[in-house]
């Protein structure tokens, strides 16, 4: 058993749309930011900080699909949005027959609620939406449902979706000072990227806000010894070069567990080995208890809680198939290489999904503030230097003196695509015609 209470903890997932690393006590060089968020810092401070934590797949519903399934988009189904409807999953009758964390938290004794925004598909969770989107509609919701299960005999595995911090910005918080925003490197310092950026702000505060209001409520009703709260999100920001991209701001996301009660999950760690979010479900399932499946590719990363293992994976795996467009390619990452294999010729160095550019400042100017790299034409391969180019900029393919780890990065991005039986291997995915 790895707490000290009398049953199980109960359990909190809380999943935000597109925030990336966007939380002040993730600011690094490579996603700076001078954002103030105490309740999501002392969250951190009372818990555990994940600082390499990647998603299989940089847009909404395929990685959500892995956090649910512990699979790869291209081995559950989910490959493409879930929300226009299923001929967009591309494997529909594979989608459907998948089990879910709340499923396997079922056979673990739990009762599952989900409370607002879910995106992956009614069926894919089987758990009822009780609420509505966004944070203002649930914030005097939440201490109605804890009151209400705060007595239960079972424990409760609740995920709580919010909008936030999907595009648009503005409706959802205050915008920020544009002067004191940071812009991250890979993004050009721009009186209109800085206005995008303050909204962007504002809205992360709204979520701010939420996790405070949840956490003083679990301490109200006597709660929050007892429960496992993680904080994460689906992807990476909502700008060019990051969101739709296999580059690190579009597929490195926030990953915080508290739990005051166990010696693993407290006391303000900061763990830095990387870790997928096929991940996050084997090492719930592994630490309440239950059996792993067998049928999953995630695997649990307690160890690294335990101090027993520095290198948890020494590579990370990621895909992406569809979001506006069809638009494949697959990628392996060290810690100090990242290789990416483009499946599709493109006109264009990265897409701009259609949120981005018809609502986004930065989005509908990128012919004109990021015309140079944007319009440089796609290569088959992608390969950067982590250590020397950590903004992924400089595209080494073509660069003999790293030959070897292309060749090396090839093989292992190939034996992966291989050994998961990545349809993409067979030719061009297309979505059925009848589900």
């Amino acid at each position: 058993m790895l707490w000290n209470m009398k049953k199980k903890p109960n359990i909190i997932l809380f999943i935000t749309h597109d925030q990336g690393q966007l939380i002040g006590c993730y600011d690094s060089p490579q996603m700076p930011n001078s954002l103030n968020t105490p309740n999501l810092d002392r969250l951190a401070k009372e818990g555990v900080r994940f600082t390499n934590y990647f998603c299989t797949a940089p847009q909404c519903s395929p990685s959500r699909g892995s956090i649910q399934t512990s699979l790869y988009p291209h081995q559950n189904g989910l490959m493409g949005l879930a929300n226009p409807g299923p001929k967009y999953i591309y494997n529909w009758t594979l989608h459907k027959t998948n089990k879910t964390l709340p499923m396997y938290l079922k056979e673990n004794g739990y009762s599952a609620h989900l409370i607002g925004v879910q995106h992956e598909s009614k069926r894919f969770l089987d758990i009822k939406s009780t609420l509505g989107y966004d944070t203002k509609n649930k914030i005097d919701k939440i201490p109605k449902f804890l009151l209400k299960h705060k007595d239960d005999e079972n424990p409760f595995y609740t995920c709580i979706g919010t909008f936030e911090v999907h595009i648009p910005f503005e409706p959802f918080g205050v915008p920020d000072d544009p002067k004191k925003v940071i812009i991250p490197p890979f993004l050009p310092d721009h009186p209109e990227v800085r206005k995008d950026f303050a909204e962007f702000y504002g809205s992360i505060h709204s979520v701010d806000k939420m996790i405070g209001n949840i956490i003083n409520n679990l301490e109200t009703y006597g709660l929050k010894n007892n429960t496992l709260f993680i904080f994460t999100t689906d992807h990476g920001i909502p700008f060019p070069r990051a969101k739709c991209t296999l580059y690190d701001p579009g597929t490195k996301t926030a990953l915080i567990m508290s739990l005051p009660e166990s010696n693993l999950l407290s006391g303000g760690k900061v763990i830095e080995s990387m870790i997928s979010n096929i991940d996050l479900l084997p090492t719930i399932l592994d630490f309440i208890g239950g059996d792993i499946p067998k049928n999953i590719a995630g695997k649990s990363f307690l160890s690294v809680l335990k101090n027993e293992k520095k290198i948890f994976r020494k590579e990370i795996f990621v895909e992406k198939t569809w979001h506006d467009k069809y638009d494949p390619m697959r990628g392996i990452r060290t810690e100090n290489y990242k290789f990416i294999r483009n499946f599709e010729k493109c006109e264009t160095a990265f897409e701009v999904p259609a949120d981005m550019a018809y609502q986004l400042r930065t989005g509908k100017l990128i012919n004109k503030i990021m015309k140079e790299i944007y319009e440089k034409p796609r290569l088959d391969e992608e390969l950067y230097d982590l250590k020397k180019d950590p903004n992924e900029i400089t595209n080494l393919i073509n660069d003999p003196a790293y030959d070897h780890i292309a060749k090396e990065l090839r093989k292992r991005l190939n034996d992966w695509l291989e050994n998961t039986n990545d349809p993409i291997l067979k030719g061009k995915i297309l979505p059925p015609k009848k589900v």
